[in-house]
């Protein structure tokens, strides 16, 4: 008998989670609850669940995973603290933390929360875009509370570990600072950087290359993220003051027609950027980039396969960059480590293909 998982909210997040855990010899069974029934019978075809249950089904439930946004979070824990049992543990995947723990005190006496967060998604929302591998490779956090028991914390990085997340545990309060500054704040900067086009249609028709990687994140869903942005307010405002005085800080040099402080800053930024581990999926560095140019034909990504897999390099990451039709094109191999990147460069230009590490 394995342990019975219930996933309650089955998207991206979840359904990828119920693909993934399908993988453990501990899992016994997985039960899918969500309001939404079409999104329970995708996951049920797919494999991501086995069977779909109301809250009632928690009853039987060792392990829950909360899976739905934030913003649901203190009715859903009212409604489900009839139904778990003393030595459940209740984890979620919220992208704020300390919010989160206050509201999970409403569970009942004998319940383990775990805070968690998988730092990994995807541009495909819904259980449409469910990933078995979506967590390999990305930092999974996880905020216990001081009370919970060593071998509880254990019993779900083990469970975990058949994602291939990098599992990292830190206090809820740090990892809230820390979000808001890697992705909280340059979500609302990319949304300030969308809406100063407003009006301008000739501006978005120039909108390409930089503007628009800078602000792809503007594109996410508004209610998802008032729902992040709100429950961790205090960290995210401390974040914009610090980021509107940097701002002014740049104005005032403009303005002064300061030369060197302008360079200072952008020089300063730029040693800083150098420093981002390349290829990581969250807040360890986990790959290194290898950049290729490619002939546009079929059979070119397998090919680029063949060549590092005869050198026993794993790929544990692609993308496809630019690609001009007929012509060729840029792509992003990641690999586990800067000696594997170093390899791969070496075999890929022996094969006269153009490499080199990002």
């Amino acid at each position: 008998m394995g342990i019975n998982v219930a996933i309650i909210g089955i998207g991206l997040i979840g359904g990828s989670l119920g693909l993934a855990l399908h993988e453990s010899p501990e899992v016994g069974s997985i039960t899918g609850i969500d309001n939404d029934h079409e999104a329970l019978q995708k996951a049920l075809d797919i494999g991501a669940i086995d069977e779909m249950a109301s809250l009632e089904g928690l009853r039987e439930a060792q392990v829950i995973f909360l899976c739905t946004p934030l913003e649901t979070f203190p009715q859903l824990i009212a409604e489900m603290a009839g139904f778990v049992r003393p030595g459940t543990i209740v984890t979620d995947v919220g992208s704020t933390k300390q919010r989160v723990m206050e509201w999970m005190k409403g569970l009942p006496a004998g319940v383990h929360f775990i805070g968690g967060h998988p730092m990994a998604g995807s541009e495909i929302h819904g259980i449409q875009g469910a990933d078995r591998y979506l967590f390999e490779n990305a930092v999974y956090v996880l905020t216990p509370g001081p009370e919970t028991p060593p071998e509880i914390i254990q019993q779900l990085i083990d469970l975990l570990s058949v994602t291939g997340a990098k599992i990292k545990i830190m206090e809820a309060s740090v990892h809230d600072q820390m979000v808001a500054a890697i992705s909280h704040i340059p979500h609302l900067a990319a949304v300030s950087l969308v809406n100063l086009t407003e009006g301008q249609p000739d501006l978005l028709m120039l909108a390409a290359g930089g503007f628009r990687d800078t602000t792809r994140v503007a594109s996410s869903s508004p209610t998802l993220w008032k729902g992040i942005l709100t429950t961790n307010r205090s960290a995210v405002v401390e974040g914009l003051n610090k980021l509107i005085d940097n701002l002014i800080q740049l104005r005032s040099a403009l303005e002064e027609n300061d030369h060197e402080k302008l360079l200072s800053e952008l020089i300063r930024a730029q040693a800083i950027r150098s420093q981002i581990p390349h290829g990581q999926k969250g807040l360890l560095p986990v790959m290194c980039d290898v950049i290729c140019i490619v002939p546009d034909e079929p059979g070119v990504i397998g090919n680029l396969g063949r060549i590092l897999g005869e050198h026993n390099i794993n790929i544990v990451d692609i993308e496809i960059l630019r690609v001009r039709e007929g012509d060729g094109g840029t792509i992003r191999l990641g690999v586990s480590s800067l000696e594997d990147g170093q390899r791969a460069v070496k075999a890929l230009q022996d094969e006269s293909i153009k490499a080199w590490i990002r």
